[in-house]
């Protein structure tokens, strides 16, 4: 992408950046993400450009408390971490950490490690985050510890990722064209295109009713469990 489409990207998600001071604020808060050691300054200014328009000794702030959730600035976590420790109070943060503690059963040196992979989970509403551990449980009959190291299970839609491809897992199971060590965490991880040409596309044939079934469930409606 050109320089000049990179900044009417950043533009048009933080408008109040063409208001806020080149020399006063912007270059110095850049200056400082730079000396922070920040892995990926282009990146974290472009998803997070609001964090620019604030006075720099407020950015040193969220710097720190994003390094307390224990992600270095040199991982391309860091940007995630960052987002989410400006959009969200110390109390906010202290509670979801509680959250998981309490739903998951787990340590804070657990939460902790779960929090420095995936950030993102602490910008999650309790509600949204209780549905998907609830169906990772009782569905998908994962134990809690099992979720804790793989968080990005959390951050996958319930809708229109983790419910259709168990569904497609099952029907695959029932007619044995799923190797057995294939685990349902396997299947969350593939990319959307790449999980309907290795599990859907290619069964075309032999379950002719997966590929509908399949787009019915992303689309909200519980398909039969006859294919």
């Amino acid at each position: 992408m050109a320089r000049y489409e990179q900044v009417q990207v950043v533009a048009k998600r933080c408008m109040t950046l063409l208001m806020a001071s080149l020399e006063r604020v912007i270059k110095p808060n850049i200056a400082l993400l730079y000396q922070w050691g920040v892995g990926d300054v282009v990146r974290l200014c472009t998803d997070t450009a609001w964090l620019l328009t604030f006075n720099p000794e407020r950015v040193k702030e969220f710097l720190l408390r994003a390094e307390e959730l224990g992600v270095p600035p040199t991982s391309r976590m860091f940007r995630h971490a960052v987002a989410v420790v400006v959009d969200n109070s110390k109390e906010k943060v202290a509670a979801k950490l509680e959250f998981f503690e309490r739903t998951l059963g787990c340590s804070e040196s657990e939460v902790s490690t779960a929090v420095s992979k995936m950030p993102a989970i602490l910008g999650f509403s309790d509600k949204n985050l209780l549905r998907k551990i609830e169906f990772l449980v009782n569905e998908a009959a994962m134990e809690p510890r099992y979720i804790v190291e793989r968080p990005v299970l959390l951050a996958y839609s319930l809708e229109k990722r983790l419910v259709p491809r168990h569904h497609v897992m099952k029907v695959l199971q029932e007619k044995g064209l799923l190797n057995s060590n294939t685990s349902f965490y396997t299947l969350t991880k593939f990319g959307e295109v790449t999980f309907k040409l290795k599990f859907i596309d290619c069964h075309k044939d032999s379950v002719p009713g997966l590929a509908d079934a399949y787009a019915a469930a992303r689309a909200g409606t519980v398909p039969s469990s006859r294919i």
